[in-house]
């Protein structure tokens, strides 16, 4: 495999693992109730300190991949196309989390998107 083609795999393993962590990360903030300093309630709550585990793991392991995507791809090239993961948190949101996007929502985060990859275009 070509190294572009690797770093586009890398690319995309790393915005689907960030997004996974943020997900994972607000299902959580939702049985619980937002953050607090300190996080006594948030770490007292059962199973808490596994996801907050596998979130970080995710988190991780989304740099890790994102440093293999620009060891291989040109930084103006992979950034703009990483900015696409709003679309997948937005999607992840709907699906796993039940939220609602309006349609106004998903135009602007369309619109954001779009504008990140025209402004890297040469």
């Amino acid at each position: 495999m070509s190294a572009f083609w690797a770093g586009n795999v890398y690319l995309l393993v790393s915005m689907l693992f960030g997004a996974a962590s943020q997900i994972v990360f607000k299902a959580l903030f939702n049985e619980v109730g937002p953050l607090v300093w300190p996080p006594t309630q948030l770490l007292a709550h059962p199973g808490a300190v596994m996801r907050i585990a596998t979130a970080l793991i995710l988190l991780g392991g989304a740099f890790v991949f994102w440093m293999m995507s620009i060891s291989r791809l040109n930084l103006s090239y992979a950034y703009p196309i990483a900015c696409a993961s709003a679309l997948l948190v937005a999607c992840f949101s709907v699906f796993f989390l039940g939220e609602a996007v309006s349609l106004r929502m998903w135009l602007g985060t369309v619109l954001i998107v779009l504008g990140t990859i025209f402004l890297s275009l040469n």
